[in-house]
């Protein structure tokens, strides 16, 4: 009980933690920076904001690592219930992360090709920044798709567990439909971005509900033995 408990404190603050990095990273720096549609005006802010851009590299690079922990504690928490599904549900999230890595790696081209010769052509400086920036969307959002199975498993795992309450297994598979659909809609059709951002815009809130509900729920409950059920069923005994 306590190497349980002590995995969900792990991997409770360690999604809370992430979702902070992430919300600087690219709720605010990255959508702060680039400019869709604008190649111009984004050079020009990675140009004159190169602190901030590399401190987004820096929040990325935390996500990166917290995944990776991420995995390895739910594994842990989950894995005296089913140790075939809870290994499965954290290697998908380590392939995600590799896939997470992939992508973040452009950010790094892009610095090389900010501070590299000068008397390369403004254009072809432009051109370059402009395709490292589509390759880690691109990257990360196939990454994303491999997501979504990881938190369906780990849906399912939360759903057949007797300790956690049907809702929260309920919207972590909602959450993970969400992420496979949005994403593989991305890939399969681009045609169609302003109904996808529009779909993503609404499933954002659920989405992010599911991942950040069950954080807070493995850092307040996760691990701790079932003394308020026991309460309420000797209760229920006695009447």
């Amino acid at each position: 009980m306590k190497t349980e408990r002590k995995s969900a404190l792990i991997a409770g603050f360690a999604l809370i933690l992430m979702a902070v990095a992430a919300a600087f990273s690219f709720g605010y720096v990255h959508n702060l920076l680039v400019v869709p549609g604008n190649t111009e005006i984004t050079v020009n802010n990675l140009q004159s904001s190169g602190l901030l851009f590399k401190a987004e590299i820096m929040g990325w690079t935390l996500i990166l690592i917290l995944d990776m922990v991420v995995a390895w504690a739910l594994y842990n928490f989950f894995r005296n219930e089913n140790r075939k599904l809870s290994a499965a549900m954290a290697w998908l999230r380590i392939v995600y992360s590799g896939a997470l890595g992939i992508a973040i790696f452009n950010f790094f081209q892009i610095l090389k090709v900010l501070n590299g010769n000068s008397a390369i052509a403004d254009k072809t400086i432009n051109q370059q920044v402009i395709t490292h920036f589509q390759s880690f969307e691109n990257t990360w959002s196939l990454g994303l798709i491999i997501f979504g199975f990881h938190l369906l498993l780990l849906g399912f795992l939360v759903l057949k567990s007797k300790r956690i309450h049907l809702f929260w297994g309920i919207l972590l598979v909602f959450a993970a439909v969400s992420y496979i659909l949005i994403h593989s809609a991305k890939q399969l059709f681009p045609e169609f971005e302003s109904l996808i951002k529009t779909m993503e815009m609404i499933l954002m809130l659920p989405m992010t509900l599911g991942e950040v509900g069950f954080a807070i729920w493995l850092i307040i409950r996760g691990g701790k033995p079932k003394t308020l059920y026991r309460k309420i069923q000797k209760t229920e005994t006695e009447f």
